[in-house]
């Protein structure tokens, strides 16, 4: 599939219009898609779950945006079965090449170490299954790093 898996920090800009990311968005290919998977759409709902909106007016514009933009089953994509596939190939490459000090650290302990957020490395695990280049302002050195066949791309920065 062709097209941009947006990262919640692109989602968000789109939302507010911010000038770069707008004419980024307007530069796709009709024949490409913009997705959001379900993994950034929970970490949204999440901010909106623990916020203290100072305007609750402009959080009920941004889920009408959302609802009109990016949720439902053709825009949002899932965690498949076959996503497992990509999240370990990723996270083994993470392994092999920062491997933990010794067997006993756990996994979320030593991803938190190597500055890791594990629903950035499934959400690129999403973007590897599909094929499509993860927009996002974040650096995930350490994920960019393994996965390597994932092209990234920051709509923020000029091209």
């Amino acid at each position: 599939m062709r097209g941009y898996l947006l990262d919640n920090n692109h989602v968000s800009a789109v939302f507010r219009q911010e000038p770069n990311v707008i004419r980024r968005y307007k530069e796709v290919p009709s024949d490409w898609q913009i997705r959001v998977c379900c993994i950034t759409l929970g970490e949204i709902e999440f901010g909106h779950l623990v916020a203290n909106p100072a305007d609750p007016d402009k959080q009920e514009d941004y889920n009408r945006f959302l609802n009109e933009h990016f949720i439902s089953y053709d825009r949002a994509l899932p965690v498949s079965v076959a996503t497992r596939i990509d999240y370990a190939e990723i996270l083994s490459r993470i392994w092999q090449k920062h491997p933990p000090p010794n067997s006993k650290i756990r996994t979320e302990s030593h991803l938190d170490k190597l500055g890791v957020d594990v629903n950035d490395l499934w959400t690129v695990a999403i973007a590897r299954e599909h094929k499509m280049i993860f927009a996002t302002q974040d650096k995930m050195t350490v994920i960019r790093e393994a996965a390597f066949d994932v092209k990234f791309d920051n709509w923020f920065d000029e091209p």
